[in-house]
């Protein structure tokens, strides 16, 4: 991701299985290589070779919090094919570990959000490394993402790694105690952007195993009917032309 090999990692025991090379590399590099923990603001004076690393160059410096976060969502978004956007307002923290232990019950994870920096993501989508310097007349910037008018309040995500219409439902019946408190907004279901209504739709759908098991059933209930003559019709014509054309020049050959 983003065209850091693994092989530029000096620690690899310090990066976690389920996180790409490039994301751990942010948010270790500030102990490998700067001798400070991650997100820290000791660097008052950035130096180049902290906005620059085997052959990236970012915004911000590499082991920032800021660029930490925007690889983290471009991870986030691309590697789940289901992300749910909620409305995130006051939880305490005891209700935070609810929901979260509840959300964790329907196999999603809850990831709050800085708006801010999504935003930029959202923007930068397109490139190969959304925390690069950009020039505003890029035509590669997403100017309108559908995503972004989410973005209006404190924001949290869920992310699934199975597009599973059934998990979608017990979240929403999970989320309905907590009310105005946390609540869906839109979502993310592959390459689609659903509205909340779209949302519960989707969540009523037949997981996919079903639908294609549906799908077999209905192509081998009209096996027997118009489908195949139809499939056949064609090479039938084809052959009954052929052999009246057969027929004839040997009745000819005959006379």
């Amino acid at each position: 991701m983003l065209g850091i090999q693994h092989a530029m990692l000096s620690r690899s025991a310090l990066r976690p299985a389920s996180l790409p090379a490039s994301l751990c590399l942010t948010a270790t590099i500030g102990v490998t290589a700067l001798g400070l923990r991650h997100g820290s603001r000791a660097v008052v004076t950035a130096k180049k070779a902290e906005f620059e690393l085997h052959g990236r160059h970012t915004t911000k410096p590499v082991d920032s919090r800021k660029t930490f976060l925007i690889d983290y969502y471009k991870h986030m978004m691309e590697s789940h094919p289901v992300v749910v956007f909620l409305h995130y307002n006051n939880l305490l923290k005891t209700e935070d570990h609810h929901f979260r232990d509840l959300i964790k019950a329907t196999n999603g994870k809850l990831h709050k959000i800085r708006n801010n920096l999504f935003q930029v993501y959202l923007r930068n989508s397109a490139l190969p490394d959304p925390c690069a310097p950009v020039d505003s007349k890029d035509p590669r910037l997403v100017r309108n993402h559908p995503l972004h008018p989410l973005f209006a309040g404190p924001t949290a995500a869920i992310t699934y790694k199975d597009m599973n219409p059934a998990d979608l439902a017990k979240l929403i019946k999970v989320l309905a105690p907590a009310k105005d408190k946390l609540f869906v907004i839109g979502a993310k279901v592959d390459a689609d952007v659903l509205d909340t209504a779209k949302l519960a739709e989707f969540s009523r759908m037949p997981p996919l195993p079903a639908m294609q098991a549906q799908l077999v059933q209905l192509l081998m209930s009209a096996s027997g009917g118009g489908l195949v003559q139809t499939l056949e019709a064609a090479s039938q014509r084809l052959y009954l032309t052929l052999k009246a054309h057969e027929d004839a020049r040997k009745s000819g050959e005959e006379k």
